[in-house]
């Protein structure tokens, strides 16, 4: 069972566009032995898990996240970490913390960036640290998320092009959402159009508090699409999660269809438009009791498509 993991929430920045609200003295509330067991809790379909660990920041206890790669690894499950790289101040620092993380066991680093990281971590960390994994033989991924008004990631490119050959790069919409919840509207890329994509990153997740979320994205955070806690038997919740009928609904259809739903319960769509789907999700399932009322139109739709392949197999 593939999973991701938010480690802690403490972070040596407070980026104005955080969706999970980091900073400095956010409390670290999971212990390595909670983080252990929920390591343990990803083998129980008996398949070799994908783990991705991040934060907060991930490297800010180095030594406690060797020891969570380390431990699973050596279980087989294939780790990736991110990071904002802040710890590759030089090419000899970089190249110190690559090894002792490929050593660890790590398959794949993935590198965040932006204007708003930029605040604090200097672009040439991000560089420094891309060339050592490079050297390393590591993969890395860089990873940027854009508003309006912020520099995009084709400038971060056309100035550091010759580092990044051969490097996957992925620009993200920044979410109105944690610290960016205060971003005024004209900064976000917004469409116009009703978005109709389907979850692009539902996988199990576990919030830096110890709650079990349907992703790391925009909407996996509310309370009303909370699956659990790292409390109860990961089994149970990995269960949950693969019968939900709103997440086989998200799944299959997207939050689009929720929509009629919601708008004859009162539901009023953001007059200028959403990000993506991921912004959409969020803004239905917010309120509870609009979730609520979402929740038994997935339930109903789940019952009805039983029914119905029940009342075929009895007339055939």
């Amino acid at each position: 069972m593939n999973i991701g993991i938010l480690l802690w929430n403490t972070c040596n920045a407070s980026c104005a566009h955080c969706a999970v609200s980091s900073a400095p003295d956010a409390a670290r509330l999971m212990s390595n032995d909670d983080i252990k067991n929920i390591i343990d809790g990803a083998f129980w379909d008996g398949k070799r898990p994908s783990i991705g660990l991040s934060g907060g920041e991930a490297f800010l206890y180095l030594a406690d996240l060797l020891e969570v790669i380390a431990y699973a690894t050596q279980k087989g499950a294939r780790v990736s970490v991110k990071t904002n790289c802040y710890w590759a101040q030089d090419m000899d620092q970089a190249r110190s913390i690559v090894r002792q993380v490929q050593a660890a066991g790590v398959h794949k680093l993935v590198a965040s960036t932006d204007t708003f990281h930029k605040k604090y971590i200097d672009d040439q960390c991000v560089v420094n640290a891309v060339n050592a994994c490079i050297e390393a033989h590591l993969e890395i991924e860089l990873k940027y998320v854009a508003t309006r008004k912020s520099e995009r990631m084709f400038d971060f490119i056309r100035r550091h092009a010759d580092d990044l050959v051969n490097i996957t790069c992925r620009e993200i919409p920044c979410h109105p959402v944690g610290w960016a919840g205060k971003m005024k509207a004209s900064s976000l890329i917004l469409r116009s159009k009703m978005p109709r994509g389907t979850c692009p990153n539902a996988v199990l997740s576990v919030s830096a508090d110890g709650r079990y979320i349907p992703c790391c994205n925009t909407a996996g955070h509310l309370e009303a699409l909370q699956l659990g806690t790292i409390a109860e038997n990961p089994q149970d919740v990995a269960a949950r999660f693969a019968h939900s009928p709103v997440m086989r609904k998200l799944w299959k259809s997207g939050p689009v269809s929720f929509v009629g739903t919601a708008v004859a319960a009162g539901f009023v769509p953001q007059a200028l438009g959403y990000v993506d789907q991921c912004h959409l999700c969020h803004d239905l399932f917010k309120d509870t009791e609009m979730a609520a009322r979402l929740k038994e139109q997935a339930e109903q739709e789940a019952f009805d498509e039983l029914y119905a392949v029940y009342e075929a197999r009895r007339g055939a």
